[in-house]
């Protein structure tokens, strides 16, 4: 595509060919944890996304080299950190876990140098993801209980991970189904659940952020570009966003995407009717996952409304994020 595409001014035309950057991502991770049972937070998560970043960079590594020993290397290959010997895990001081393979891989970049600048970008994928039926990118679940459109028209779809599950528990029902419309996609209120069947499915807005900047820092050392990360906060104010911002900027995230925050007012769920089931067995559900989900919009508390408040678009000269 460097090679035949059309460019629409001089400078891209010159540019591109120069310095011939790809970008290769990921999608589909949520499905892998799901697949193996990982919880998004978990450490043994962290350590897997960590390792399918160092495979992708390195083999698309080799590949480079592979394609500059048949057509050369990228014109200007002697201005980078590469014909220097450094290559995107030494800048962060991270040594990778292929020690052989690098040592390889390095020898045959100082002998035919690479054919592609930079190499590595996680992209958003969104479209893409919802044609190949996964999750987009590194991303977490949004919710389990989702909408799809289509032309021929609306879809309701639930997390099919969570249906093999909830009927190897015997608890695929109308009952349940409809608790977790009314939790809007939440299910750390079936207390018929394992507590760690809820601590695997719970959403982005049920995750400690800090995992998800975790996950990013540990892929970083081998992304020679940036990633797609969008972050979650139902309701931000300014000590999560400055408390969230600043552990990304101290971890050595050189982006993040966008701040992704629920409406302040929420549509009444009016043509449901399910008994709701006793506060205490609530609590106690959300305590035994270690969570505490965004709500239904029937139980927010005053200080939930307060934040609400505080970031309206309807008043925005009182919006903390915002100004």
């Amino acid at each position: 595509m460097i090679d035949i595409g059309y460019y629409p001014s001089e400078q891209a035309a010159a540019s591109n060919p120069r310095w011939r950057p790809v970008g290769l991502g990921v999608m589909g991770l949520q499905d892998l944890f799901f697949a193996l049972r990982l919880p998004f937070d978990s450490a043994a998560a962290r350590e897997l996304s960590a390792r399918i970043a160092e495979e992708i960079y390195l083999t698309a590594l080799e590949a480079s080299a592979g394609l500059a020993e048949q057509h050369g290397p990228h014109p200007a290959f002697g201005q980078t950190r590469a014909a220097a010997g450094k290559l995107q895990p030494d800048l962060w001081d991270v040594p990778g876990t292929q020690a052989e393979r690098w040592l390889a891989l390095r020898k045959r970049i100082a002998e035919t140098g690479l054919r592609n600048s930079l190499l590595v970008a996680i992209a958003p994928t969104a479209t893409i993801a919802s044609i190949a039926g996964c999750y987009e990118c590194i991303e977490p679940q949004v919710s389990n209980l989702f909408k799809r459109e289509t032309m021929s028209g609306e879809f309701l779809q639930v997390n099919t991970a969570l249906v093999t599950e909830l009927k190897a528990h015997g608890l695929w029902t109308g009952r349940i189904r409809e608790q977790i419309r009314q939790a809007d996609g939440s299910v750390q209120g079936i207390t018929e659940l394992p507590a760690e069947t809820r601590a695997l499915f719970r959403t982005a807005w049920e995750l400690p952020q800090r995992a998800l900047i975790d996950l990013a820092a540990a892929r970083g050392p081998f992304i020679d570009q940036s990633q797609s990360l969008n972050l979650f906060l139902a309701a931000p104010s300014v000590g999560k966003l400055s408390s969230m911002y600043l552990h990304a900027w101290k971890s050595g995230l050189k982006t993040t995407y966008y701040l992704r925050s629920r409406p302040a007012t929420r549509i009444a769920q009016a043509t449901v009717a399910v008994a709701a089931p006793p506060a205490s067995s609530v609590q106690a559900a959300r305590a035994a996952a270690g969570t505490v989900p965004a709500g239904t919009g029937a139980d927010l508390s005053p200080a939930t409304a307060g934040d609400a408040v505080a970031c309206s678009l309807e008043n925005p000269e009182t919006c903390e994020a915002c100004q």
